[in-house]
């Protein structure tokens, strides 16, 4: 009897289309090793850590997707499916209620999240002569940066175009990009902002009852919210 035959060949296996990406995999539950992998990084306040910790588990899991390329939010969605899949699909999350402040331990079914796809625009007009193509972080993006959102926000420029010439955005040096975020007017960086304000997220509506009686809902949004 081969038992590293008997444990991998009955893994089973599940479809999923990527909701944003388009893309079509399969992936299999995580093992105990990868488990261990994820409790372990419960336990550190690093988000770089803990994006990377899940990027490999993830890797290690799906099929035919590149983590470090896709959207950050894609990561969190494959991840939960994944944690579904795996662990269960029953969460409990502790949250806070809004109005009346109290404490709550509320259960959440994964099966049900969404992805909240909006139709933006990636390519910002700033005036009459320059037009600005932006793309949505991926893990990598999140990596590097620091406190200035604008490394962040120049990580996503794909291309920067003006009536005369189109140059993409890998053409340019991080310290000129974070100049041309950094010397904008206020109205054209709010354009900047409010693309990645409104980019998709992992969502869930949590039910709960507070104890005056009366029922109340949470949005639940992104890893932070779920796993806290």
């Amino acid at each position: 009897m081969n038992l590293k035959s008997l444990v991998t060949d009955h893994l089973p296996t599940y479809n999923l289309t990527l909701p944003y990406s388009k893309i079509k995999t399969k992936f299999r539950p995580f093992l105990v090793k990868e488990e261990k992998k994820l409790l372990i990084l419960e336990e550190t306040s690093s988000q770089i850590e803990i994006y990377q910790g899940i990027v490999d588990v993830l890797n290690s899991c799906f099929d035919g997707v590149n983590f470090d390329k896709i959207p950050l939010f894609e990561v969190e969605y494959c991840f939960l499916k994944l944690r579904s899949k795996s662990v269960g699909e029953t969460l409990n999350p502790k949250i806070t209620c809004p109005i009346t402040k109290e404490n709550h331990v509320i259960s959440v079914n994964l099966d049900n999240i969404s992805l909240n796809i909006q139709n933006i625009n990636s390519t910002l007009t700033l005036d009459k002569n320059i037009k600005l193509q932006l793309k949505y972080p991926t893990v990598f993006d999140i990596v590097s940066e620091d406190e200035n959102i604008n490394n962040l926000v120049s990580n996503c420029v794909v291309s920067i175009e003006t009536v005369d010439e189109k140059v993409e955005g890998s053409s340019f040096s991080k310290e000129d990009l974070i100049y041309f975020f950094d010397h904008m007017t206020p109205k054209n960086y709010d354009k900047v902002l409010n693309y990645f304000n409104n980019m998709p997220r992992v969502e869930i509506e949590a039910f709960y009852k507070t104890t005056d009686g009366v029922q109340r809902s949470l949005l639940l949004k992104g890893l932070k919210d779920f796993f806290s």
